[in-house]
């Protein structure tokens, strides 16, 4: 009889080998993005000491996810995720190559910079949905939930150590170490996908592939499908109302609190740490039934704590807030995506989820464009809190569409 030592659905999920060798991986891969992150950032300052040349950079590594997401997931259902994952991360990893020795020969310019991470970026788009719609294949159905609750958990976790590590190793060693850990990061992850076994569903070779034809077939489906089409809308309030507060933070820290980057540090460490315990916590329940039920009363929960952030000026209680904010955020999150790879039919798995892709980079951005140009007239509390608000008269409009398929998104997909 197995150990459970209070872990709950955790220990099911890595029972798995497969899970256990992905997580590897997967953790290997966030904890040295971050390090790489830290390092392109301080790199594009060193090269231009120009903000917007960050902003540029930033973009060039995101947006690719927006335009080319869906087709990444056409792809990926139609030559198998596991493919297109090993293949995009192990061009990831010669991409990071290419720069960390460009660095490294002080042979590198700001447009070459330019290049190199939108290409990263394009790698990116197809490593993300064949990635997380691989996650169903790892593990038996009712440990579905633990799984993705553990890579939820995984990602926070990993928002920590990566950027400790990233300016550990940028402050004593250089920046060109620091890009060269992201390539073994890359190849560590890009080697343990394809130590993976097991059999993937065999699509119908003798059908023509259709670019264009199974993108539209996709989008004909996520619409069709009434259930999760909803949990879309729900994902896509979470993401445009409530996720933006966090790009909202430091000029929180600064005029609401009157501290700098250390009232910043505390607010963002205790969002983080919210977040990964609400992913463990998800993770340890263990099950898929119920989940609608958690989905809700996490996304109010959310939303109240969000405004109780910005009716204090009190650190410690905005502290305490955020924690809420981060656990209630992230249990929805991982409840929405477990619900969805629950119901979806397997042939249109990363199509889907490239579609939640999509939402999560640009719907964020979105909001916090928005709420970041009220901000310039109004302040930060009114604007973060009006969004608070927003969200959940949204909510209330699209929560009957779950419900009534509630038995459906949790049932034997």
């Amino acid at each position: 009889m197995a150990v459970n030592l209070g872990l709950g659905g955790i220990t099911g999920a890595f029972s798995s080998r497969n899970f256990r060798i992905f997580w590897v991986g997967n953790l290997t891969h966030t904890i040295t993005v971050w390090v790489n992150r830290m390092a392109l950032g301080w790199l594009t300052w060193e090269l231009t000491g120009s903000g917007t040349w960050l902003g540029i950079i930033a973009a060039a590594g995101m947006l690719p996810m927006v335009f080319l997401g869906p087709i990444a997931g056409v792809t990926a259902d139609r030559f198998g995720h596991r493919f297109q994952l090993m293949t995009a991360t192990y061009t990831g990893a010669a991409i990071a190559f290419v720069m960390a020795t460009m660095v490294a020969f002080g042979s590198i310019d700001p447009e070459i910079l330019l290049i190199l991470a939108l290409l990263a970026g394009i790698s990116r788009a197809f490593n993300v949905p064949a990635r997380s719609a691989m996650v169903h294949a790892l593990v038996e159905r009712q440990h579905l939930s633990s799984a993705i609750g553990v890579n939820s958990a995984t990602y926070y976790g990993g928002n920590f150590i990566g950027p400790a590590l990233g300016g550990l190793i940028i402050s004593v060693f250089g920046i060109t170490p620091a890009f060269f850990a992201y390539v073994a990061g890359e190849l560590i992850a890009a080697t343990s996908f394809f130590l993976l076994r097991f059999e993937p569903i065999q699509s119908d070779g003798r059908r023509r592939f259709d670019l264009f034809g199974d993108l539209i077939a996709g989008a004909r489906y996520t619409f069709q499908n009434r259930g999760i089409l909803a949990l879309m809308m729900l994902s896509a309030i979470m993401a445009l109302f409530l996720q933006p507060y966090i790009d909202m933070l430091p000029g929180m820290a600064d005029k609401v609190f009157g501290m700098g980057a250390e009232g910043l540090a505390y607010l963002t460490s205790a969002t983080g740490a919210g977040a990964m315990f609400g992913g463990l916590w998800v993770a340890r329940r263990g099950r898929i039934e119920g989940l609608v039920r958690i989905h809700f009363i996490m996304l109010v929960g959310a939303i109240a704590m969000m405004i109780g952030f910005v009716a204090t000026d009190i650190l410690v209680a905005a502290m305490a807030a955020l924690f809420a904010v981060g656990f209630c955020l992230i249990a929805a999150h991982s409840a929405n995506l477990t619900l969805v790879q629950n119901a979806v039919d397997g042939s249109f798995r990363a199509r889907v989820i490239s579609f939640s892709g999509v939402i999560g980079v640009s719907f964020p951005a979105a909001g916090a464009l928005s709420i970041g140009w009220a901000a310039t007239s109004l302040g930060f509390r009114l604007p973060v809190g009006v969004s608070a608000i927003v969200a959940l008269l949204a909510f209330a409009v699209t929560a009957r569409m779950v419900l009534k398929r509630a038995s459906v998104l949790e049932g034997e997909g």
